[in-house]
């Protein structure tokens, strides 16, 4: 089965270019265990420097967040085969971003004070980012620099998180970005920032406003055709206020967000905490319950589908690993075998010592289900050589027929 570290993956979550996301699950003594989430850096990426540096640089800045609010970070590691993992929180629940989606095709928006407190808690995770510091004291002077929908996670226990700090601008951080180098989603972009621009504080909250304008809204912002189009939006659009859109937001919740939109980093809300504190001062406070009851709701089958996943995997239903198997061009390609214990003989280490597990990642992975079953009973030794009598005689008959039909030599 594949680990990582003391971690044992359960199954997968989501994959994309650069990483991919495991549920897994640490044991410890009497019975201990707890859940976790690990996101590997896909193996071919291994030998590459600067990702590499940013990965760790994404641990390690992540680790120094302490926030209700932040998908915590547990622990940072390399695997057997090179790759570097990030160990965090598991979050039962779904990404904004998939919550938006919902809501849009159920014809059924998400309710003002809802979103507000949502919204209201990523940008106290937000803030909490900016102003996180070493053991020591330092300053980290984080910017996320990616706020988008689907950074924000929100839980089925009613709480919001925000997460990916992988492109965050920081202090002590070892990599940096070149003057003129833009990283992120472009249409999530402040203008500073769409301007290759020093970016602050100001600039995640500038994104987080394009966030609850969305949510709100229930459509995209500054949407366009390819990215030079959105960030010409970003700097130059006229940006309507959320009253206009949509008739049952109050002006009062519309002002703040455009507040938040202001492209002078001047005149905008200056923290996220501010943010936050002007959300909650328009519509109140919303218990997580609430939040939790409508995600159960709106997201009842995406939320049943991962603790199902869960569940099976505990209860050991579903066995899952990856091992490397050679091609006739010499590399080896990773291949996924599935199997249940009801048609295991054994575990899944049982399988040929030739086939190493956890080893190495391809762009396109193929599958493969394996069933294993106990071996046959060796034939016997009589039958065989019966059978190898018939085969002779066989031979020696269609031969003599062979000779027969020649025709007669002149």
């Amino acid at each position: 089965m594949t680990t990582f570290g003391r971690h044992e993956a359960l199954f997968k979550i989501a994959a994309g270019g650069m990483a991919e996301v495991y549920a897994a699950r640490i044991r410890g003594e009497a019975g201990f265990e707890k859940l976790v989430a690990v996101k590997r850096m896909l193996p071919h990426l291994a030998d590459d420097p600067e990702f590499s540096a940013m990965f760790l640089d994404e641990g390690r800045l992540a680790a120094n967040i302490a926030s209700p609010n932040v998908v915590s970070t547990l622990d940072l590691g390399r695997a057997d085969d090179g790759a570097l993992y990030i160990v965090m929180e598991l979050v039962v629940g779904v990404a904004l971003s998939s919550l938006i989606k919902a809501s849009v095709k159920q014809s059924r928006p998400i309710p003002v004070p809802i979103a507000c407190e949502m919204l209201a808690q990523a940008a106290s995770g937000l803030d909490d980012a900016h102003e996180a510091r070493t053991p020591t004291g330092v300053h980290l002077g984080i910017v996320h620099r990616d706020v988008s929908p689907q950074n924000v996670l929100v839980g089925a226990d009613g709480r919001v998180r925000m997460v990916d700090f992988g492109v965050a601008r920081a202090l002590l951080r070892q990599t940096h970005t070149s003057t003129g180098t833009l990283k992120g989603k472009f249409a999530y972009f402040s203008p500073e920032q769409a301007a290759a621009k020093e970016v602050d504080r100001r600039s995640d909250v500038f994104a987080l406003g394009i966030v609850a304008w969305e949510t709100l809204a229930m459509q995209r912002l500054f949407d366009g055709e390819n990215p030079l189009a959105q960030i010409q939006r970003v700097r130059e659009m006229e940006i309507p206020p959320l009253s206009s859109v949509r008739e049952d937001v109050p002006r009062e919740v519309s002002n703040v967000v455009m507040q938040a939109l202001e492209r002078n980093p001047k005149k905008r809300l200056q923290t996220a905490a501010a943010f936050a504190a002007a959300l909650r001062d328009a519509v109140g406070v919303v218990p997580a319950k609430d939040i939790a009851n409508f995600v159960g709701e709106i997201a009842a089958a995406q939320i049943r589908e991962m603790q199902m996943r869960i569940e099976s995997a505990l209860a050991g239903e579903h066995v899952e690993t990856h091992v490397l198997r050679p091609t006739r061009s010499g590399e080896r390609e990773e291949v996924s075998i599935q199997a249940t214990p009801s048609s295991m003989p054994g575990r899944v280490a049982d399988l040929p010592t030739l086939i190493r597990a956890g080893e190495g990642s391809h762009p396109s992975v193929p599958s493969m289900t394996v069933t294993p079953t106990a071996a046959p009973e060796p034939p016997d030794r009589r039958l065989w050589a019966f059978g190898l009598g018939v085969s002779v005689v066989l031979i020696v008959l269609l031969g003599a027929a062979l000779v027969a039909q020649r025709p007669p030599s002149e």
